[in-house]
């Protein structure tokens, strides 16, 4: 199959990624019959939001602001006067902070700053005798003073709060759709969607600057590893699956498992409008059966997305999934090699769900198939593999 699955047999120059048949689709795929971190502002720079809390601060930015306080109600602006939200398709957008310590500030999520950038709006307009928003920061209770710029979450004290602009940069939510649909036209498939019916980039992470810090973390009871380096667009799945229970996200034992699944441009839109399928010339059936092969660790399956070319950019794709942990099987064949016993094999494709697109920059001269990670640089085939890509180069000269 395409994607993340390892070779039969020492590639061939006859070996073709299969195909996903991505005709008459829709846009999330429906979930067959019976798809981090709780933080405060006191945390630091390992500060993560988790999927659970997506969806919690998801319902909690649709129901609105809580009741006002019995104190200063006066002072509150009401949620009514709100202005629309800032349109993430911009090229720039508000970014809110607060201060952890001196000179030590922490940006907030994108749909919490989009969040407070209504209120903020509404207050700068006005007459400045409504200063006050009562909003959930952080799956906590926070007051917003706009007046003096600080922000009390419960009983803590007030921390200051900033304000700016930021440029999203060539990785913006526009290039990452244009590129989207023009996967999807290459694979016959027109775009009838908005952006966001099909993306919720309030959810949006930006893993390119994060360092790991040796944080162990869990989902569904498996090791998660932050796919550090990457931008993480997010899909619009909630309430798309188990008759609209989001369960399956959770950060305990009741979540899924967080994997990763390398895809070619041409799968992509099969994947994400239709579903995995499993595909042929499986070299671990015998051992494990037939299945979707995918990784814990974003580092293995970055080996199955080889770059592509968008406006001037070299970018990998590579798909963030939740697995089911029950149907979870690894490689324990005897002959296979230490990176193929990296990977999961899930034999039911009803246990995997894509809830993210992950991209990031990376030249093809630097790009390393995975066959030269199981069967070495020495292969026949692969030096082939090595020198085709050195005459690809070449040619754009």
């Amino acid at each position: 199959m395409g994607g993340c699955c390892p070779p039969s047999t020492a590639p061939t120059s006859e070996d073709e990624a299969e195909k996903q048949d991505v005709t008459d689709v829709s846009f999330p795929p429906k979930a067959a019959e019976p798809y981090k971190a709780d933080a405060s502002p006191d945390e630091a720079d390992d500060f993560v939001w988790d999927d659970e809390e997506e969806e919690e601060r998801e319902e909690e930015t649709a129901e609105g602001a809580p009741d006002e306080p019995e104190t200063e109600s006066n002072r509150i602006i009401p949620q009514s006067t709100l202005g629309r939200p800032w349109d993430l398709m911009q090229d720039r957008h508000p970014v809110w902070s607060f201060e952890l310590g001196p000179n030590n500030w922490k940006d907030y999520p994108v749909d919490e700053s989009v969040a407070l950038d209504r209120y903020w709006t509404e207050f700068d307009r006005g007459d400045k005798s409504l200063y006050l928003a009562k909003v959930r920061l952080a799956r906590k209770d926070a007051v917003v003073d706009f007046k003096a710029m600080t922000c009390q979450v419960g009983e803590g004290r007030p921390r200051s709060l900033k304000r700016r602009m930021k440029e999203a940069g060539w990785l913006s939510n526009r290039f990452f759709f244009a590129a989207f649909t023009e996967a999807l036209k290459s694979a016959g498939v027109a775009v009838e969607n908005r952006p966001e019916e099909m993306f919720n980039f309030g959810f949006n992470q930006d893993f390119r600057g994060m360092k790991d810090t040796g944080r162990e973390m869990k989902r569904g009871g498996k090791p998660y590893k932050i796919p550090i380096g990457w931008m993480r667009f997010a899909v619009n799945v909630k309430g798309q699956y188990d008759a609209g229970d989001n369960k399956w996200l959770k950060e305990d034992e009741s979540g899924w498992a967080v994997a990763y699944h390398g895809t070619a441009k041409d799968s992509l839109p099969g994947i994400l409008c239709a579903g995995f399928r499993v595909g042929d010339r499986q070299k671990f059936e015998g051992t494990t059966g037939r299945g979707i092969y995918c990784a814990p660790d974003i580092d293995i399956a970055q080996h199955y997305s080889r770059p592509m070319k968008i406006q001037g950019h070299y970018v990998q794709i590579v798909l963030q999934l939740r697995v089911r942990p029950s149907g979870i099987r690894t490689i324990s064949d005897s002959k296979a090699t230490a990176f193929e016993r990296k990977y999961w094999v899930i034999n039911n494709p009803g246990d995997i769900r894509a809830y993210g697109v992950l991209i990031r920059e990376l030249h093809l001269k630097d790009y390393i198939p995975p066959e030269i990670m199981v069967f070495g640089r020495d292969n026949p085939t692969c030096k082939k593999l090595l020198e085709d890509i050195r005459k690809e180069l070449a040619a754009e000269k």
